[in-house]
């Protein structure tokens, strides 16, 4: 099969409903340790408060995320009101770390399934060229829908480079007061490439974001040991 007749080539934000089951069993697993079984129930109406609150408060966000895609809607309300309904027991700065730690342990389930590992190892062609594909046609979706721009490609045999210069993220979170949020797509990304670096041949480089004070999300997709010595941390 070539890669392009993948199920998931060139599509930015749908998740297979197999890791949409194994993210849920995870934020329920980590609302459990944190809150314990009888503490969810009064967390969940809390959630339910806020949702109604950022939908009321922000109808022209909700609006714009609707604009792009209704699964940003979801996502804007569900993290901004579980975010939320934590800050008002625990404290905001609690709520952050609560909110890192679940999106760290979401991006080696969804990272895996965006770009449909299993299956793009086993594609016609080199993986890593087909790596890159798949990058080029998602980054390619995400720009066209406004979700993050970029600058546009840099590619060599080795290499896929390119400057996100706006992300959807900082502006809806930080437009439903919920700044603390803005690193999650950061997170996300820090605990899933990594894990799929083996399988596609690669080495994953950002040295800068957006959301960390960066004037861009630089990334760097390069074939595995062609990367130049690491000099930064990923971010």
């Amino acid at each position: 099969m070539k890669v392009e007749k993948l199920e998931m080539y060139g599509k930015a934000l749908e998740m297979p409903k197999e890791a949409e089951k194994k993210q849920m069993k995870i934020v329920f697993k980590l609302l459990r340790k944190e809150f314990g079984i009888f503490g969810i129930p009064g967390l969940v109406l809390s959630m339910k408060k806020h949702s109604k609150r950022i939908t009321r408060e922000y109808p022209d966000v909700i609006k714009k995320a609707r604009s792009v895609d209704e699964i940003w809607v979801t996502q804007l309300t569900i993290m901004g009101s579980l975010f939320s309904a934590i800050a008002d027991r625990r404290g905001r700065e609690n709520a952050q770390e609560f909110m890192i730690n679940l999106i760290r342990n979401m991006g080696p389930i969804s990272i895996p399934a965006i770009y449909q590992v299993n299956d793009l190892v086993n594609c016609e062609g080199d993986v890593f060229d087909n790596y890159k594909k798949m990058n080029k046609a998602l980054f390619t979706t995400t720009n066209r829908l406004g979700t993050w721009k970029h600058d546009g490609f840099h590619e060599t045999e080795d290499l896929l480079e390119f400057k996100v210069t706006t992300c959807l993220n900082i502006d809806l979170f930080g437009a439903i007061d919920c700044p603390e949020l803005n690193v999650l797509g950061c997170e996300h990304d820090l605990a899933g490439y990594p894990l799929i670096e083996e399988a596609t041949n690669s080495e994953f480089r950002r040295h800068c974001t957006l959301a960390k004070g960066g004037d861009c999300c630089h990334f760097k997709f390069y074939r595995k040991g062609t990367a130049p010595v690491k000099e930064f941390e990923n971010k």
